[in-house]
């Protein structure tokens, strides 16, 4: 008998893809743990999360589990992790009553091991020897919360990197724009997001017309299935 279970929360997409992705990622949490673990969207899905949530919680409650651990697979604390996610919690948690405990665990981007594999994932792509001035750009989605976009500008710094934002100034062109008036010839791009998708897209629609005048890359989103599923399990 497991007494916690684990609750994976993505934002979600009508993009069929956003689903998909979030389901290859619990099928591997579970082949890495013994825990009873599923996972849901705030978006594009017919029932609330709360619904998905609840539904969940009823399918494993006969097998003696007390407690849902559920993790916010979100990089950034904006207004899902301040107030969407804790809100169909609740409104979950008021369903169940007594007989299982929700617990809300802080969101995946707080993990100690997110800097490091940024850095790891710039230099896995960096040529150390060529001659040409270089420069390293990353992309977050960006929130209306300015705490949760300076930890972004954190994150840049120490991967001697600049922040760009897909939502929000400077976005990615305003930060291009600036790095050719200094003379820059190689700009690799890297995604801070968990899964590729419509957005990281979009991104690569944004390079392409610079492509004619630099050399300018976008890099592969940061973590794999495996990396994502090692951090969630040790946050519980």
């Amino acid at each position: 008998m497991n007494a916690t279970a684990l609750f994976l929360v993505t934002h979600g997409s009508s993009d069929p893809r956003s689903w998909s992705a979030l389901q290859d990622l619990v099928t591997v949490a579970r082949s890495q743990s013994n825990l009873y673990i599923s996972g849901g969207c705030l978006e594009g899905q017919t029932l609330t999360l709360a619904q998905q949530l609840e539904k969940f919680a009823n399918e494993i409650i006969e097998y003696g589990v007390s407690t849902i651990a559920v993790l916010p697979l979100l990089l950034l604390a904006g207004i899902h992790v301040s107030e969407d996610i804790p809100h169909e919690v609740a409104i979950a948690q008021s369903k169940l009553q007594n007989r299982i405990t929700l617990r809300i665990l802080p969101h995946l981007g707080t993990h100690s091991q997110i800097p490091d594999l940024l850095a790891h994932q710039f230099e896995k792509y960096s040529d150390q020897h060529s001659p040409e001035k270089q420069a390293r750009i990353l992309v977050s989605h960006g929130s209306r919360r300015a705490d949760a976009n300076q930890v972004v500008e954190n994150l840049a710094k120490s991967s001697q990197a600049i922040a760009a934002y897909w939502g929000i100034e400077p976005k990615i062109e305003t930060q291009i724009e600036h790095l050719i008036t200094q003379g820059i010839d190689r700009i690799n791009v890297l995604p801070y997001f968990l899964t590729e998708g419509g957005i990281t897209e979009a991104i690569a629609h944004k390079l392409q017309p610079y492509r004619d005048h630099m050399q300018i890359r976008q890099l592969p989103v940061p973590l794999s299935n495996e990396q994502l599923v090692n951090l969630a399990l040790s946050m519980i």
